[in-house]
């Protein structure tokens, strides 16, 4: 079945030429789209225009990139570079992302609001269509061919994705949830996909993380799940952080991060939502191939 994409962890120990190997190989195995997040390793932005260059012709695109950690122009630039180079859909996910990354990361201002990020959507498609900036404007404006993605969370911004963009991205959100597109609009949803031995423990150290950020946390209290966001809350306040991860309940683990075996029937689920299910491979610290625990495609 047609319909399955795939995404890069941009927290993988992966340098860019690694990265851009591993992403030929997932487009050799017939996902697409194919996108990178953004973290601490790679830029979304310049790998994917690398990965362009070398496979022109298939969909690529951002997820996401942090809004605040750049300017619309600069941000506006990576996306018509990479759009260019691959000749068809490029899908620019961006987000407000978090206090954490945005201003411990970046040094710059964390803007959570839906006013703000409305502005920067609009200024975004203006740069892309051809506005000016002041005396900046693209001298090749890729216009539609680039679609704006909002990473959401909660209802606000899941409709500002919709009205402000070209559709959304949505993370940790089990199929029942996921948004109704529009005719014209496109949703991605995250499926983490637990590939080896090792990831488990990676997922439940990831979910600790996730848990102690504030857009995360009342996602998850939204879902049902308040009592292992108040438990990992509860021991990071006794500095007992540490022992967070293995005391997560299973049922919370299992709900956001699915074994291989489970996965042809989840993203038929998220297709059957009017999604397209976006694979996030997870893996130790040392990543071996990604596609070696999924199953082969098509599904």
């Amino acid at each position: 079945m047609a319909g399955v994409g795939f995404a890069l962890s941009g927290a993988l120990p992966l340098d860019g030429a690694r990265a851009v190997e591993v992403l030929e190989e997932v487009i050799d195995a017939g996902y697409a789209p194919v996108l990178s997040t953004e973290v601490c390793a790679t830029s979304a932005l310049a790998l994917t225009a690398a990965l362009a260059a070398r496979r022109p012709g298939v969909p690529l695109g951002t997820g996401i990139v942090p809004l605040a950690a750049a300017t619309d122009s600069s941000i506006a630039m990576g996306a018509a570079t990479a759009a260019a180079l691959s000749g068809t859909t490029y899908y620019l996910g961006v987000g407000t992302s978090t206090e954490q990354i945005v201003g411990g990361w970046h040094g710059a201002t964390f803007d959570a609001s839906v006013i703000g990020t409305r502005e920067r959507l609009t200024n975004l498609r203006a740069i892309l269509d051809g506005g000016r900036r002041g005396s900046f404007a693209l001298p090749k404006p890729p216009g539609a061919q680039v679609r704006i993605l909002l990473g959401a969370l909660g209802p606000r911004m899941v409709d500002l994705g919709m009205t402000g963009g070209d559709g959304v991205i949505v993370n940790f959100a089990p199929p029942e949830t996921v948004p109704e597109p529009a005719a014209d609009k496109t949703v991605l949803a995250y499926v983490w996909v637990l590939v080896d031995a090792e990831s488990e423990g990676r997922a439940r150290r990831d979910l600790t993380a996730y848990c102690l950020a504030a857009p995360y946390a009342r996602h998850f209290t939204t879902l049902g799940y308040g009592e292992a966001v108040a438990l990992v809350t509860e021991l990071a306040g006794q500095r007992r952080l540490r022992e967070a991860p293995d005391a997560l309940p299973a049922a919370f683990v299992h709900r956001f991060y699915t074994g291989s075996d489970q996965l042809p029937e989840l993203c038929s689920a998220y297709r059957d939502a009017g999604a397209t299910p976006i694979l996030l491979p997870v893996t130790g610290p040392e990543p071996g191939s990604l596609l070696a625990g999924l199953p082969g495609m098509p599904f």
